[in-house]
């Protein structure tokens, strides 16, 4: 029922929040410029215009910047993607004749395990069953 898109990754938390504060920028812009021309007394019509036009241009550079953070995510998670993809092809390609058999040892030359070798009675006092 639900997909998820893996092109598409979670929105960072500061594009979400510059979102939201342009959104409040908008609403306050359209607030002042209703004020700016209602004839009221107490309102100042200049600085209701300048804090109408302001707001505005605010709220686009917000918004600018949330999609940028959001585009931003996408591309680095496709960026990664790509590498994560390029490297297990090259690790399953067979090397070619005249490759250096460095780069095919790393990918398939098993990790040795680290051994400590611990006296029986110190295992003991550890709290550990010694066979």
């Amino acid at each position: 029922m639900f997909d998820i898109d893996p092109d598409k990754p979670n929105i960072p938390a500061l594009a979400r929040i510059l979102s939201g504060i342009s959104l409040l920028l908008l609403i306050g812009a359209a607030l002042s410029g209703i004020l700016s021309f209602s004839g009221y007394e107490w309102v100042n019509e200049i600085t209701a215009v300048v804090g109408a036009v302001g707001g505005f241009l605010l709220a686009l550079v917000f918004a600018g910047q949330a999609k940028i953070l959001e585009l931003l995510a996408v591309i680095s998670a496709r960026t990664k993607s790509r590498f994560a993809i390029e490297a297990l092809a090259k690790a399953a390609m067979p090397a070619a004749p005249g490759a250096a058999a460095s780069t095919s040892n790393r990918i398939t030359t098993p990790v040795k395990e680290r051994v400590i070798h611990v006296s029986e009675e110190q295992a003991r006092q550890q709290g550990f069953k010694v066979k």
